[in-house]
C-alpha cells in the first residue's frame, strides 16, 4: 500500500499559519502556536522563517498567488467583452465571500490590522508593501476593462464604483467570527446585480 506523502516542513508551517492567521488575524497568533499547530520544532520554523514578518509575507504571497490564478480563470471564461469581465470579477469575489469559514481578503485584513506599517524607511518591502502591491495588481484588470468599456473619462468612475462594491463584500466577510453564517446569498447576488447595472449604464453611454 502506497502512503500519502506528507507535505514538507515549510508547507506544513504555511498551512498552519494560514489557518490561524485567516481565522483570527495575524496579531492574535504567536509563533509558538504555529509551531504546535504545524507539529514542528522551533528549529523547523525558524529555519524557514527567521521572523514573524517573513512568515506573514510568505502567507500573503501564497494566498494572493492562488487568488490571482483563480481570478484569471474566471476572467478567461468570461471572454473578451470588458463588461462581462467586470461582472465576472465581482462574481468571483462574491463566491469567495460565501465560502464556509471565509473571512474576506487576507491582504485587506492585514492592512486593517497594521494600517501604519510599511510607511517611511523600508516601505518597499515586508508584508504591508506586498499586500499593497498585490491589491494594486488585482485591481488592474478591472481598471483596464472599465477604461475599455467607458473610455478615459467614465472608466475611472466605473472602476471606483466597482471597487466600492468589492471592498464592501470583503469588509462584510471580514467581520465574521468562527461559526458565524456567511452573508446572505441574496445580498451577495444583489451586489453582483448592482455591478451589472453599472456596467449596462456605462455601456449605454459609451
Amino acid at each position: 500500500m502506497v502512503g500519502t506523502a506528507k507535505p514538507d516542513v515549510r508547507e506544513r508551517i504555511l498551512d498552519a499559519a494560514g489557518r490561524l492567521f485567516y481565522a483570527r488575524g495575524v496579531r492574535a497568533v504567536g509563533m509558538q502556536e504555529i509551531i504546535d499547530e504545524a507539529g514542528t520544532g522551533k528549529s523547523g520554523l525558524y529555519g524557514h522563517f527567521a521572523t514573524k514578518d517573513d512568515l506573514v509575507e510568505a502567507y500573503l504571497e501564497r494566498w494572493s498567488t492562488a487568488l490571482a490564478a483563480s481570478a484569471d480563470r474566471a476572467l478567461r471564461e468570461a471572454g473578451g467583452d470588458p463588461g462581462d469581465r467586470i461582472v465576472a470579477a465581482v462574481t468571483h469575489v462574491g463566491q469567495r465571500v460565501l465560502r464556509e469559514g471565509g473571512r474576506g481578503c487576507p491582504l485587506r485584513n492585514y492592512l486593517v490590522e497594521f494600517p501604519g506599517s510599511g510607511d517611511g524607511a523600508g516601505a518597499g518591502s515586508g508584508p504591508s508593501a506586498l499586500a499593497r502591491r498585490r491589491l494594486r495588481e488585482s485591481r488592474a484588470e478591472v481598471d483596464r476593462a472599465a477604461r475599455e468599456l467607458a473610455g478615459p473619462v467614465g472608466g475611472p468612475v466605473l472602476a471606483e464604483q466597482v471597487r466600492l462594491v468589492v471592498d464592501g463584500l470583503f469588509a462584510r466577510a471580514a467581520r465574521r467570527s468562527p461559526g458565524d453564517d456567511a452573508p446572505p446569498v441574496d445580498a451577495v447576488l444583489a451586489a453582483v446585480e448592482m455591478v451589472r447595472t453599472m456596467v449596462a449604464h456605462h455601456r449605454d453611454r459609451s
